[in-house]
């Protein structure tokens, strides 16, 4: 099939359903994700529809920014890989921050294996995760509450955070791509990460494949600003892309 028949099934699904997705482009369309993906690539670039997490929609149909429970929902057994990756890289006695996210609760359930940490957070669930292992030092930041995620933001978490500083930061993210850097669908949520970053000397991007190719709201930052991605799985030529900006990837085993 050529490319111009490709996009105009793909904008002929978008007319019927809004929103389309990757993986069933994919299957319908009998190509690979990595094609679908330069398909709407160049659709965007033509104005013709908005790239999402894990799909398109029209250009007038924006993504809506799913709760922290709607997103325990999806590929939970990659982001316990990616929590367990992570793990391998806290010792006995670190000073860690944990963002907020699916994924970076799976790593705070798997931090009773390591003694003696002390552990900076900003998402109310991780704390209380945390408080019930009752093994570690743990640091809580004061904000406003965000209801969808449990993050605490704003200038009160923000100045916080300023006043500390560790030796490792775990982060989640909504979106990864090569010219648009790291963002997520929420302005204040960036915001605090970008903070965090700041007060560590490692950064560590915990996001699952979905993520990459993405972009959203808000870039909290560039590729360079993180030290290392794990991930669960990338097709190769796509994982060799971002190595050869200088991107360390580790996938989970």
């Amino acid at each position: 099939m050529l490319a111009a028949e490709r996009h105009s099934k793909i904008l002929q699904q978008l007319e019927q359903d809004k929103t389309v997705t990757v993986a069933h482009l994919s299957q319908s369309l009998d190509v690979s994700e990595v094609t679908i993906r330069k398909d709407l690539i160049k659709l965007e670039n033509e104005g013709l529809l908005t790239r999402i997490h894990g799909g398109a929609t029209t250009t007038n149909f924006l993504p809506m920014e799913r709760s922290f429970t709607e997103k325990l929902e999806q590929r939970m057994e990659e982001k316990r890989a990616i929590a367990r990756q992570a793990l391998t890289h806290i010792q006995p006695g670190d000073t860690i921050i944990l963002g907020v996210g699916t994924t970076t609760m799976e790593l705070a359930k798997l931090l009773h294996h390591i003694s003696d940490l002390t552990i900076v957070t900003n998402a109310v669930n991780i704390a209380m995760e945390l408080n019930i292992q009752g093994k570690h030092n743990v640091i809580l930041v004061g904000g406003e509450m965000r209801l969808k995620s449990y993050a605490l933001v704003g200038a009160v978490a923000e100045d916080c955070l300023k006043k500390l500083s560790v030796f490792k930061c775990f982060l989640g993210t909504d979106g990864i791509h090569l010219e648009n850097g790291i963002t997520t669908l929420a302005l204040a949520e960036g915001k605090i990460n970008r903070v965090m970053m700041d007060r560590a000397r490692k950064v560590y991007l915990l996001a699952d494949h979905t993520k990459f190719g993405e972009t959203y709201l808000t870039r909290f930052a560039e590729l360079g600003d993180v030290d290392r991605i794990i991930t669960d799985r990338l097709d190769e030529a796509v994982c060799h892309a971002y190595q050869d900006q200088g991107v360390k990837i580790e996938m989970a085993m």
